[in-house]
C-alpha cells in the first residue's frame, strides 16, 4: 500500500486547500516533515487516517466530526482527498464531515451531512465504486484489511510509543498486543471456562446436599437413624421392612372383603322376601277397591254413551239456530233498505226494481263521459288567464331591457383619464425605485454595524500592539541575561570574544521567552488582520451607500407606490366596465328579439284557447240540466242508483234466509230420530261438554286398569306360597354393617402401609439416581476444572501462562524474530531480543516478558539497562518487527509509505549515524519514509523536506521541497 497524494481543505489547521504529493519524494526515499510546534505536522497524518477510516483519534472523536478547521468561515467547505495504490490498482477516497453552513435560501444555518466517495483509476478516468460512508468503509476494508489502531501502529512509528513497548510490563504489553491481534476471544473463553467450572462446582455441592436431605427423609420415614455409611444394603433393608408390612395388610384386607360379601348376600335374600310380601299386600288392597267401585262405574258408562250420542245431533241443532238468527237479520235489512229508498227518491219503489237500476246505470255512464269535458273547460279558462299574465310580463321585461340599454350607452360614452397600460408602467418604475431605496436602507444599517465592528477591532489591535511592544522592551532589557545563558566555560563570548566570564548577567525568573513573543506577535497579527478586514468591509459599505445617494426617500416612494397602485386599479376597473357594457348591449338586443317572438306565440295561443272554451261550454250546459254542474248531476244519479241497488240486494237476502231456515229444521228432526231422542228436550238433558265426557272416560279407564293390574299381580309366580308372618331383616343388616366396618378399617390400614412403602421406594429411587448422577457430574467437573485451571494459568499449568498470553506469546515470538533481523545489523551483531518464559509470581501472566541478550558476554538482561542510544535502536527494531508481523497478519500487505516520529534529538552523532543507516535501509523496494523532526542536522542531511508553517492569520500551509 503506497500513499501518493493527500489534499486537505478546511481540515484541522489548514483553512485553504493544501496538497502533499508524496510521489515527488519517491526518488529520495526519505523526506523530512518539519515545522514549529503546533503548526500541523501530525495533522497531515490525521488527514490520511480520516480519509481511510472516517476517524481522527487526536481530535477525540471516532466519527471525524471535529476535524473541521476552526479558521473556516461558515460558507467555506471541509474536504479531504487521498490517492493511494494497493494490489496494483490506484484508488481515490474523498470525505467531508458533517458541519453547519448557511442556508441557500433564507436566513439561518443548516446541517451539511457527512459524505464519502471511493473511486478506482481506469485509464485516465476515475470510476466510482461506492458513494456512501458505510459502503465506502466496507470497500476500503476489503482493499486494506487493517483496523484503524493497527494502521496507526504500523504506518506511524513514534519513538516514545515503541520505546514504551520495549520496556513495558507484561500486563501493559498484553494490552497493546490484544488491541492489535484481537485476542479478547481467548480471554473471554478463559472467563467462560471459569464461570462454567464454578457453576458446575456449585451445582454438584447443591446436588450432594439435596441427596443428603433425601437420605435423612428416608430414615425419618422409616423410623430409623441415619447410619455413618449409607449404602445399597441399608436401603434394601428399609424397603424389605415396608414390603413385609404391605403383604400383611393385604392379607387382612382380603379376609375382611370375603366376610362383607357373605353378609351382603344374606341381607339381599331377606330384603327380596320382604319386598314380595309387600307387593302381595298392595295387590290384595287394590282388588278390594275395584269390587267396591264397580256399580258407580257402570252408571258413569251409561251417562257417557248418551252424551256421545248428543254430540252427533249438536251440528244439526247449531245449524238450525244460526239459520233462524240470519232470517231475522235479513228481514230487518229489507225494512231498512225500503226506508232508505223512499227517503232518497221521495216516493215508493217501482214495480220492476231491476229495470229501474239498469236505466240509472246507463245515465251515470253518459254523465261520467261528459265530466272530462267540464274539467277541460275549466283548464282552458285557467290557461287563458295565464296567457294574459304572460303577455303582461313580456311587456314589462321589454321595457326593463330598453332602460338597461340606455345605461350601457352612457357608460360607453364616458371619457377615461389614463389607460391601464400607462398606469402599470408608472407603477413598475416606482416599485424599482422603492427596491433601491430599501437596499440603501439595509446598507445603511449594515454600515452602522460595520463601523462599530471597525472601532472594536481597532481597539483590539491597539491593545495587542501595546502588549507586543511591552514584551519587546522587556526582552531588550533582559538580553544580557539571555546571552549569558549561552556562555560555555573556556569558549569565547559571542559579544566580546573573551574566553573568561567572570560576572555573567543573571536571567531573572519570569523573563520573556521566545514562545511568549511568538504568541504576542501572532495575537497582534490576528488583531491587525481582523482590523483591516473590518475597515475594508466598512469602506465597501460606505461606497455602496454613497452610490445610492440620488435615490428618493423611502417614505416618499412608499406613498407614491400606494397612489400608483390605486390609479392602476381605477383604470383597470374603468376598462373592464366598458368591456362589460358592450357585451351587455349585445345580450340585450338578442333578448329583445327573443321577447318579440315569444309575445307573438302567446297571443296566437290565447285566441285558440278562447275558441275551444266556447265550444265546450255549450256541450256541458246541455248535459247537466237543472244541476249547477255535471259533478252535481252525477251525485244525484249516483244516490238513486245506490238506494235502488241496496233494495234489490235486501229482497234477495230475505228470500234466501227464509228458505235456509226451513231446510235446517227438517235436518234437525231427522237427526234426533236417528240418535234415539224423542224430541229436543231429551237431547238437551243428555248434552255434556267435552271436558265432562273426557272426565267420565278417564274414571272408567282408570278403574279397568286397576282391575287388570290387581289380577295380574296376584297371579304372579313369585307371590305364591309366601309365609304369613313378615320376614326379619334387622339381624342380617347388623351383621353386614359390622363386616363392612371391619373391611373399611382393613382398607385404611392397607392404604397407609402401601403409601408408606411407595414413599420409601420413591425416596430410594431418588437416592440411587442421584448417586449415579453425582458420579457422572464429578467426572465431568474433574475434566472441566482441570481445563479451566490450565487455561487460567494455574496448576497443572506449570508455566503459569494463560491461554490469551500463550497466543500473544506466539505473536510476540514472531515480532522478536522480525526485530532481531534489524537489531543484529544496527548493533553490529551484539544484541538480540528474547521472549522470556520465566514463570511469573503473585498472579502475573507469564510468557510476555522481553529480554535483551548481549552476544559479547552471553548475559541476558532487562531492556532498562541499555543506554539511551542502545535502547533507541532496540525499540526501533522492535517497532519495525511489530509493523511487519501486523501487516503479515492482515494478508501480507506491503506498506510502501512509512512515517517515523523519531525523537532523534537525544542521540549522539555515532548513534544518529547508525539510525540513519537503518532508516536508509528501509527504502529498499521503493519505500518512501517521512521523518517528523526538529533536529537541525536532519535538515542538513535530508534535502527533501515538507515544511508546515503558520500564517499571520493563524492557519497553516504546506510547502514541499524535493
Amino acid at each position: 500500500m503506497r500513499i501518493h497524494q493527500i489534499s486537505m481543505t478546511g481540515f484541522g489547521p489548514f483553512r485553504q486547500t493544501q496538497t502533499v504529493d508524496l510521489d515527488t519524494f519517491a526518488a529520495h526515499g526519505i523526506f523530512l516533515i518539519t515545522g514549529r510546534t503546533g503548526a500541523g505536522k501530525s495533522s497531515i497524518l490525521d488527514a490520511v487516517v480520516y480519509a481511510l477510516y472516517d476517524s481522527a483519534p487526536r481530535y477525540a472523536t471516532g466519527g471525524g466530526k471535529q476535524v473541521r478547521s476552526t479558521h473556516c468561515t461558515p460558507d467555506e467547505p471541509t474536504r479531504v482527498e487521498l490517492v493511494f495504490s494497493a494490489a496494483g490498482r490506484t484508488y481515490r477516497v474523498v470525505r467531508t464531515p458533517e458541519y453547519a453552513r448557511p442556508k441557500v435560501r433564507g436566513t439561518g444555518m443548516t446541517r451539511e451531512k457527512a459524505t464519502a466517495e471511493l473511486s478506482v483509476r481506469q485509464g485516465d478516468q476515475w470510476v466510482g465504486i461506492a458513494a456512501q460512508p458505510r459502503t465506502v468503509g466496507e470497500e476500503l476494508h476489503e482493499i486494506l484489511p487493517l483496523r484503524c489502531d493497527q494502521f496507526l501502529q504500523v504506518v506511524l512509528l513514534a519513538q516514545g510509543d515503541f520505546q514504551r513497548f520495549l520496556v513495558a510490563s507484561s500486563e501493559d504489553r498484553q494490552k497493546l498486543l490484544r488491541t492489535l491481534f484481537r485476542s479478547e476471544r481467548f480471554s473471554d473463553y478463559d472467563v467462560e471456562l471459569q464461570r462454567r467450572a464454578g457453576a458446575l462446582r456449585q451445582s454438584l455441592r447443591e446436588a450432594e446436599s439435596g441427596t443428603a436431605a433425601t437420605i435423612s427423609a428416608l430414615a425419618q420415614h422409616a423410623g430409623r437413624d441415619v447410619p455413618e455409611e449409607v449404602d445399597e444394603a441399608w436401603i434394601a433393608q428399609v424397603l424389605e421392612t415396608h414390603d413385609a408390612d404391605v403383604e400383611l395388610a393385604r392379607g387382612d384386607l382380603d379376609q375382611a372383603t370375603k366376610e362383607v360379601e357373605a353378609a351382603a348376600e344374606l341381607l339381599q335374600q331377606a330384603t327380596e322376601l320382604a319386598e314380595r310380601q309387600r307387593r302381595f299386600a298392595r295387590a290384595t288392597e287394590a282388588m278390594t277397591l275395584v269390587v267396591q267401585q264397580a256399580p258407580a262405574i257402570a252408571a258413569d258408562r251409561v251417562r257417557r254413551d248418551l252424551a256421545v250420542a248428543a254430540q252427533s245431533v249438536e251440528v244439526a241443532h247449531r245449524a238450525r239456530v244460526v239459520a233462524a238468527a240470519r232470517a231475522e237479520e235479513a228481514a230487518a235489512g229489507l225494512a231498512a233498505a225500503l226506508a232508505g229508498f223512499e227517503e232518497v227518491v221521495d216516493g215508493p219503489p217501482p214495480t220492476d226494481l231491476v229495470q229501474h237500476r239498469d236505466r240509472l246505470t246507463s245515465d251515470l255512464a253518459v254523465l261520467t263521459a261528459r265530466l272530462a269535458d267540464e274539467q277541460e273547460l275549466e283548464r282552458l279558462r285557467a290557461l287563458a288567464g295565464t296567457l294574459s299574465e304572460q303577455l303582461d310580463d313580456l311587456g314589462r321585461r321589454a321595457d326593463d331591457l330598453a332602460a338597461q340599454a340606455l345605461h350601457h350607452d352612457a357608460v360607453l360614452e364616458r371619457e377615461v383619464d389614463v389607460s391601464a397600460e400607462q398606469a402599470g408602467s408608472a407603477l413598475e418604475r416606482l416599485r424599482d425605485a422603492l427596491a433601491l431605496a430599501r437596499k440603501r436602507a439595509a446598507a445603511e444599517r449594515e454600515l452602522a454595524a460595520a463601523q462599530v465592528e471597525e472601532l472594536q477591532r481597532g481597539k483590539a489591535r491597539t491593545a495587542a500592539s501595546t502588549v507586543l511592544d511591552s514584551l519587546n522592551e522587556r526582552r531588550l532589557a533582559e538580553y544580557a541575561g539571555t546571552l549569558a545563558q549561552a556562555l560555555v566555560t573556556g569558549e569565547p563570548c559571542a559579544v566580546c570574544g573573551s574566553a573568561e566570564h567572570p560576572a555573567p548577567a543573571v536571567l531573572a525568573d519570569g523573563h520573556v521567552t521566545e514562545e511568549a513573543l511568538d504568541e504576542a506577535r501572532q495575537a497582534f497579527d490576528r488583531a491587525d488582520h481582523a482590523a483591516r478586514r473590518a475597515g475594508e468591509q466598512a469602506a465597501a459599505l460606505r461606497a455602496t451607500v454613497q452610490g445610492w445617494a440620488e435615490v428618493r426617500p423611502l417614505d416618499e416612494l412608499t406613498a407614491a407606490v400606494r397612489e400608483a397602485e390605486d390609479a392602476l386599479a381605477r383604470a383597470q376597473q374603468a376598462e373592464q366596465e366598458r368591456v362589460d357594457s358592450r357585451a351587455a348591449k349585445e345580450r340585450i338586443a338578442a333578448a329583445l328579439a327573443d321577447l318579440g317572438v315569444q309575445r307573438a306565440a302567446v297571443q296566437q295561443r290565447a285566441a285558440t284557447t278562447e275558441q275551444q272554451a266556447d265550444a265546450l261550454a255549450a256541450t256541458v250546459a246541455r248535459v247537466r240540466g237543472d244541476s249547477g254542474s255535471v259533478v252535481e248531476r252525477i251525485a244525484v244519479v249516483t244516490g238513486h242508483l245506490e238506494a235502488t241497488s241496496r233494495l234489490v240486494e235486501a229482497r234477495a237476502a230475505d228470500e234466501g234466509a227464509r228458505e235456509r231456515l226451513r231446510e235446517c229444521g227438517e235436518t234437525l228432526a231427522a237427526t234426533l230420530d236417528q240418535n234415539g231422542f224423542a224430541d229436543e228436550g231429551e237431547f238437551a238433558q243428555a248434552r255434556l261438554d267435552a271436558a265432562a265426557i273426557a272426565d267420565l272416560s278417564r274414571r272408567i279407564e282408570k278403574h279397568e286398569a286397576l282391575r287388570v293390574a290387581s289380577q295380574t299381580a296376584l297371579a304372579a309366580p313369585e307371590l305364591q306360597d309366601l309365609p304369613a308372618e313378615p320376614v326379619d331383616i334387622q339381624g342380617p343388616q347388623a351383621v353386614h354393617a359390622q363386616a363392612r366396618e371391619t373391611c373399611e378399617a382393613a382398607t385404611i390400614r392397607y392404604g397407609s402401609v402401601e403409601t408408606s412403602a411407595v414413599t420409601a421406594h420413591r425416596l430410594a429411587t431418588t437416592i440411587r439416581s442421584a448417586w449415579a448422577t453425582h458420579a457422572q457430574a464429578r467426572a465431568e467437573f474433574a475434566v472441566l476444572d482441570r481445563l479451566a485451571r490450565s487455561v487460567h494459568g494455574e496448576s497443572p499449568n506449570t508455566r503459569r501462562m494463560r491461554l490469551e498470553s500463550y497466543v500473544l506469546a506466539a505473536e510476540l515470538e514472531q515480532i522478536v524474530v522480525a526485530a532481531n533481523l534489524r537489531l543484529h545489523a544496527m548493533s553490529s551483531g551484539r544484541y538480540a531480543l528474547e521472549r522470556s518464559d520465566v514463570t511469573a509470581t503473585r498472579g502475573s501472566n507469564s510468557g510476555l516478558e522481553v529480554r535483551v541478550r548481549d552476544e559479547y558476554t552471553g548475559v541476558t538482561r532487562s531492556p532498562e539497562s541499555l543506554s539511551g542510544g542502545e535502547k533507541f535502536l532496540a525499540s526501533l527494531a522492535l517497532a519495525l518487527g511489530l509493523a511487519e508481523v501486523v501487516t503479515n497478519r492482515a494478508g501480507g500487505i506491503t506498506l510502501d509509505t512509512l512515517f517515523i516520529d523519531e525523537g532523534f534529538g537525544s542521540l549522539d552523532a555515532e548513534t544518529l549515524e547508525v539510525a540513519m543507516q537503518t532508516l536508509d535501509g528501509l527504502r529498499q523496494n521503493g519505500r518512501t519514509i517521512g521523518l517528523i523532526s526538529h533536529v537541525e542536522t536532519m535538515k542538513e542531511r535530508l534535502p527533501a523536506q515538507l515544511t508546515v508553517e503558520r500564517t499571520a492569520d493563524g492557519w497553516s500551509r504546506v510547502e514541499a521541497r524535493a
